[in-house]
């Protein structure tokens, strides 16, 4: 994970000592959707736990990540985004009790709204074909808890706090139009700075009673697709000199 953080640096540095171009004076609003895949090597694949012969799996699944975009062109090098996004994961947790012949399933989701904000360096490709990289941080909201039960299970997620702080690393690829605006194509890794989540499973099948804690960290990898609207380039305000004072001559001198 560390060098994914490296590499992303390693980027911006080189970047910022070759030929580079922003959206100098240039504020652009865009929208996103961003599908969420599931990869255990991010370490936002399955997790198991087993108790007394009583199997426990949370298994994450493609989730959505969507909403608005507004960047803002600084220096020929230098871009600043943030906007708000609306954010679904979808799990499944299953319980098998090979004792009682029991297998169950049951599926459920968590909902928060982040606010990112990152900084970018873009690389000129072609004419109209950009690359950048961007870090910065996310503040992430959490509006509820969530309780999910059945006739054999209770699932209780507990939130850490209602409000958490990650990590982001984003790297991507834009074309940019004269007149239609930008189409842009990139990843991006999200990772928060502690667990955002615990579950407490509690299973009860008349014989068997047991239960399973699972931490979730709330990594996530990202597909990242854009569009941001045409927007002219800010006009600079010009000083206005004013005209300097005459003198007032007395012309009884």
């Amino acid at each position: 994970m560390k060098s994914i953080f490296k590499i992303s640096f390693l980027f911006l540095l080189l970047s910022g000592s070759t030929v580079c171009f922003s959206q100098e004076r240039v504020t652009t609003v865009g929208i996103q959707v961003k599908p969420i895949i599931p990869l255990g090597f991010f370490k936002t694949g399955k997790q198991f736990n087993r108790q007394n012969n009583i199997e426990f799996e949370l298994n994450p699944k493609l989730g959505m990540n969507f909403g608005m975009v507004i960047r803002k062109g600084f220096t020929k090098s230098l871009s600043i985004e943030t906007g708000i996004n609306y954010l679904q994961r979808n799990y499944d947790l299953a319980i098998n009790d090979p004792d009682s012949n029991f297998t169950g399933t049951s599926s459920f989701k968590i909902v928060n709204y982040e606010i990112p904000l990152q900084g970018l360096v873009y690389v000129r490709l072609t004419d109209k074909m950009y690359m950048n990289v961007a870090g910065g941080i996310s503040f992430d909201i959490y509006p509820s808890e969530l309780l999910t039960f059945g006739e054999y299970f209770e699932n209780n997620m507990v939130r850490s706090s209602w409000l958490q702080t990650s990590l982001l690393a984003n790297v991507g690829w834009e074309y940019r139009t004269d007149k239609s605006g930008y189409f842009y194509f990139g990843a991006s890794l999200h990772r928060p700075f502690s667990e955002i989540f615990r579950a407490f499973v509690a299973y009860d099948n008349l014989s068997h009673q047991e239960g399973a804690v699972f931490n979730l960290s709330g990594n996530y990898f990202t597909i990242d697709l854009r569009y941001f609207f045409h927007e002219d380039k800010e006009r600079k305000r010009k000083k206005i000199k004013k005209p300097a004072k005459k003198k007032f001559i007395d012309p009884r001198k």
